[in-house]
């Protein structure tokens, strides 16, 4: 087995690829900063949206409880323009009160003790109802397999 290196192309090629690092960190720098300020911009810009939305829904909750104790004076509410509607005027009421389940009627009175009259007027033996269950399935596959003879 013969192992040769080829050190001349290698050198060629790291000179290469460290050239090319040379001359994109000037580049990269600069997109760098153009990312970086977009993001500031854009996080000023949300920032002064906030703001702004917050102000105008606060003014119009204090207007609307001073219009609110006007009215419980007996004074006329006046707010800028007649039926002029504000940010408060969308909220959604409050969910009501979930009612009170209807009253439970027991198809028989509580028994604390059970005679064998109690246990014999609604017992079914757990066999009866594998042979019911099986008997319905046996049907059904009768029924399916004499359809299908012509």
């Amino acid at each position: 087995m013969k192992l040769s290196l080829r050190l001349p192309r290698l050198e060629k090629v790291r000179e290469t690829l460290r050239s090319r690092a040379g001359s994109l960190r000037g580049g990269v720098r600069l997109v760098a900063r153009r990312e970086v300020l977009f993001i500031a911009a854009v996080a000023f810009l949300s920032v002064v949206v906030t703001l702004i939305v917050l102000t105008v829904s606060s003014n119009a909750r204090e207007r609307r409880t001073a219009d609110q104790a006007r009215q419980k004076q007996g004074k006329v509410a006046v707010s800028g323009e007649e039926g002029a509607l504000s940010v408060d005027d969308f909220l959604l009421p409050a969910a009501p009160q979930a009612e009170q389940p209807p009253a439970y009627y027991p198809f028989r009175p509580p028994v604390l003790k059970w005679t064998r009259e109690n246990v014999d007027k609604f017992w079914v033996p757990p066999r009866r109802i594998a042979a019911d269950a099986i008997g319905t399935i046996n049907d059904r596959n009768m029924e399916n397999m004499f359809e299908k003879v012509p």
